[in-house]
């Protein structure tokens, strides 16, 4: 009988994978090969520039051609893609470069990504089972499967995916390792819980929050007592811990030396971008695409938007609530189990939670866990009404699958980008002027049409410097520009988004918006663009216009009556502006001089 339940385990486990498999690997060429997302493009192009030393000086040189240069992000995803690129199979896709080479490469990279997260997948599984059963395990690999955050991170080849899977892998090994109490612990999982977390640091420093799990799975491992606030306690659980943490982390660094090696050969280069990196992301640097985040709630932010975007409703309420639930039976019981998976979930969410920029992304390593930690917690308090728990599973398993094929529909559509840029090559006379914003894509982007290549230098750009400081200089530039304009085009949210929700930062700018919108300026919107998720005729769209203190009626007039049938109001901007931003088109109607439009913005 046994042996009948566990080949159902291995059969409902292939079934998830395959579900997310065709999730993640559906539409790949969602941009056509123009690289759209700006960290799947930095990191694509940073790996172009490698090559091998010459010699062995040249390698331990920070001058060194295998020098990434670019720590923002770990070396380890650079350098598995170009490891990798032999592999890379040819593809017809160019988008705007000379040849298919970039285009291939992000390609396999997105490949890559996917199957990163179906390991992660994998590995949630792994640990539920290990940790609560196997129902709580493939519950919570099957709510993955469906996690629209998941599926849209596994469509680009940034660091996410691979930071969920090794954070997944280190939590799997530290709890090998938890579970050798009072007796001899295999050295591999030692050993692979340090080579784990290496990799982890290699693809992001954050990963550095896996410590407190891995100490408290060394104190686990060694018979530590209770934790206590005495200065002997604190003694006696750092005398004993010690030297298997060190043996981990040990282990972790001889991992992150090989996989990114030029932390320590260029260590300016990658402690200043580590430095800037934390600096931005607590808000204590300002740079314009962390702007967005002004006013933002800590704690309550991530949560709504992850909840609503991220995963949708109603898998949102029942892992956060879950999660809830889980810290108050945890209180009760003081289960070590639950307080080895709290000691990551707790510690991470937070310290992401309170930060400044709160992506979307940042919750990728977060969410298998959390659906462990929320089927759990179900689970117990569902445990005799066995009947109640599985209808509540079945009804978050079919939302979310519903939600995930809504999504997944934009990735076998047109970009945005691509249509706007089509429109104004054949609506807009070669020659014209164009204002486009600074931190944005400038539209149009090359494209081909009928067999001809047009190219965004057939017109006159203005960049209009619009996160500068408001002041009389800026007002003054920004009246000349208009007055010059043929055409404003604004390629996502980013700008408006953004600024106007900053007025207190920002009033000329939001003025701007507000006059641009309102056609006070001589200009009419005259074309926008949606892609948003749609299933069954019903599309399902984000409100960039949402909260901000301007009417966008006259851009609403423009869009078919069913584009939004489902308007679920306000995403973070790194939701949408990536694969499915709405790009919007304004042309002049009226002539107005620099002064006029002065006046007209004071």
């Amino acid at each position: 009988m046994q042996r009948y339940i566990r080949y159902g385990e291995w059969v409902g486990l292939a079934l998830i994978l395959v579900v997310a498999a065709y999730f993640r690997w559906s539409g790949l060429a969602w941009d056509n090969g123009y690289l759209f997302h700006p960290d799947e493009r930095q990191i694509t192009l940073v790996v172009s520039t490698l090559a091998l030393p010459h010699s062995l000086d040249e390698f331990f040189s920070p001058a060194s051609s295998l020098n990434p240069k670019f720590f923002a992000y770990g070396s380890l995803p650079i350098y598995l893609l170009r490891v990798l690129i032999p592999v890379a199979p040819p593809t017809q896709l160019v988008g705007p470069w000379a040849d298919d080479q970039l285009a291939r490469w992000v390609l396999f990279g997105r490949w890559l990504s996917g199957l990163f997260d179906l390991g992660t997948i994998a590995l949630t599984y792994a640990l539920g089972r290990r940790m609560y059963g196997a129902r709580i395990g493939l519950f919570a690999a099957a709510c993955l499967a469906v996690t629209v955050l998941h599926i849209q991170l596994a469509h680009f080849y940034a660091v996410d995916t691979l930071l969920a899977f090794f954070t997944l892998a280190t939590l799997y090994a530290a709890l090998r390792v938890a579970e050798s109490q009072n007796t001899r612990a295999p050295q591999r999982w030692w050993i692979l819980c340090g080579l784990a977390l290496g990799l982890a640091l290699a693809t992001k420093i954050t990963a550095a929050l896996l410590a407190l799990p891995i100490l408290y799975a060394c104190a686990r491992a060694v018979n530590a007592p209770s934790w206590r606030f005495s200065r002997a306690r604190v003694q006696e659980i750092t005398r004993l811990v010690w030297r298997p943490f060190i043996k981990i982390l040990g282990v972790a660094l001889l991992a992150f030396a090989a996989t990114q090696p030029y932390a320590l050969l260029d260590g300016y280069t990658f402690g200043r971008d580590v430095i800037r990196e934390t600096l931005v992301a607590r808000g204590w640097l300002d740079y314009p695409y962390t702007r967005q985040f002004s006013g933002a709630l800590p704690v309550a932010y991530a949560v709504t938007q992850s909840a609503l975007w991220g995963m949708g409703l109603p898998l949102g309420i029942f892992a956060w609530s879950g999660g809830a639930l889980f810290v108050w039976q945890w209180r009760k019981t003081r289960a070590w189990r639950d307080a080895f998976l709290l000691s990551f979930a707790l510690f991470y969410f937070f310290t992401i939670a309170f930060q400044y920029t709160k992506y979307l992304r940042y919750l990728a390593p977060l969410l298998p866990v959390l659906y462990i930690i929320a089927a759990c917690a179900w689970a117990r308090v569902l445990t005799r009404r066995r009947g109640l728990a599985y209808a509540l599973g079945c009804v978050v398993l079919s939302a979310s699958f519903l939600y995930a094929a809504a999504f997944s529909q934009i990735y076998a559509r047109e970009h945005p980008w691509l249509t706007a840029s089509r429109w104004i090559y054949e609506n807009i006379p070669a020659g014209k002027t164009l204002a486009v914003e600074e931190w944005d894509d400038a539209l149009p982007t090359q494209i081909q049409i009928d067999g001809v290549k047009h190219f965004g230098s057939e017109y006159n750009q203005i960049v209009l410097r619009l996160y500068d400081d408001d002041s009389d200089a800026k007002r003054a530039a920004l009246a000349d520009a208009l007055a010059r304009a043929d055409a404003v085009v604004l390629a996502s949210q980013r700008a408006y988004g953004s600024l106007g929700r900053n007025g207190a930062r920002y009033p000329l700018t939001t003025r701007y918006y507000e006059k641009l919108f309102d056609g006070a300026l001589g200009f009419e919107p005259t074309l926008t663009v949606r892609n948003d998720p749609q299933l069954f005729g019903l599309s399902i769209c984000d409100d960039p216009f949402a909260g901000l203190p301007f009417d966008a009626a006259r851009v609403r007039a423009l869009l078919p009556s069913q584009a939004c049938a489902w308007n679920w109001g306000f995403a973070d901007e790194s939701f949408s502006v990536y694969d499915h931003p709405q790009p919007i088109v304004f042309e002049k109607t009226r002539d107005l001089s620099a002064a006029e439009i002065d006046q007209a913005l004071r």
